[in-house]
């Protein structure tokens, strides 16, 4: 499959063929089915993000607390993990630097410590 340039806004879930269409984060080569997949990663990362909304107005349940945080977090690691595989150099170098990529260790949520 050929791969072409894409320019990601990952707050926006935007993903662009036009390098000055729009801000952006992250340069990618990504191929028509690659693009369908991070498009629906980022669509799941939406609609966890709608989920954690009821929770952000109850201050009783703690964010580490609650199974919707959780998903959307694992969510967001998937996305960021599909952006660096498919990344330029520059883009896999600035994720790797992120503080909560580790590839050699996957997050296990289950086991995290609760509040």
């Amino acid at each position: 499959m050929e791969k072409r340039p894409y320019y990601i806004n990952v707050e926006t879930g935007e993903i662009l063929p036009i390098k000055t269409a729009s801000t952006f984060q992250f340069e990618i080569s990504a191929s028509d089915e690659d693009v369908r997949h991070l498009e629906r990663k980022f669509s799941e990362l939406d609609s966890t993000a709608n989920d954690t909304f009821v929770r952000s107005h109850l201050p009783y349940v703690p964010y580490s607390n609650d199974s919707d945080n959780d998903r959307y977090d694992q969510k967001l690691r998937e996305a960021y993990q599909m952006i660096h595989d498919l990344g330029q150099e520059e883009t896999r170098q600035f994720i790797e630097k992120m503080s909560f990529w580790n590839p050699e260790k996957p997050q296990d949520l289950e086991k995290r410590p609760k509040d």
